[in-house]
């Protein structure tokens, strides 16, 4: 039988009342900070994310997790949002992302570089390709990628002198 992990428990069990809140549940983690564990819930909707939503999302999740109490230790639990470099993950993050610029973390080094930054043009299960800064279009498998982050393009505008 396969083993089927904790997050992986977590999130078939939180999926459902996130998004009866309105929201996606984008990614889930369960982890040991310092001596404490951690479980964190990242959110998304269409319309961002705020404090208040966070705040939402955490209370009915606490409500869940106390009844249904899949947690044997003791654990904090946060709610986030999945902020500007959000993670790829899921096949739906790479496709929405499609004309995006994107980071990819390479488990072993591709021409001497494990980091390729470059505008995801294609994505499939099985791979993706990457516009480079210089125009190449890179292929690479999906299985030796260990992970992919967006990259928001921060446009400021200055401030109005105030002559």
């Amino acid at each position: 039988m396969k083993k089927v992990s904790k997050e992986f428990l977590l999130e078939e069990l939180t999926t459902p009342v996130v998004e009866s809140l309105g929201y996606e549940l984008t990614d889930l983690t369960f982890e040991k900070q310092g001596k404490d564990w951690c479980l964190t819930l990242f959110i998304d909707s269409e319309k961002g994310i705020s404090l208040d939503d966070c705040e939402i999302v955490s209370r009915q999740i606490s409500e869940l997790l106390d009844e249904k109490d899949p947690i044997e230790q003791s654990y904090f639990l946060e709610v986030s949002s999945p902020g500007m470099d959000r993670p790829l993950k899921k096949e739906k993050h790479f496709l929405s992302n499609l004309d995006k610029k994107i980071a990819v973390h390479l488990f072993a080094p591709l021409d001497g570089k494990k980091d390729i930054e470059g505008v995801l043009k294609s994505y499939t299960l099985e791979e993706l390709t990457l516009e480079l800064e210089t125009g190449e279009m890179l292929t690479l498998e999906n299985s030796k990628i260990a992970k992919a982050n967006r990259l928001d393009e921060l446009n400021f505008k200055p401030l109005p002198s105030a002559e």
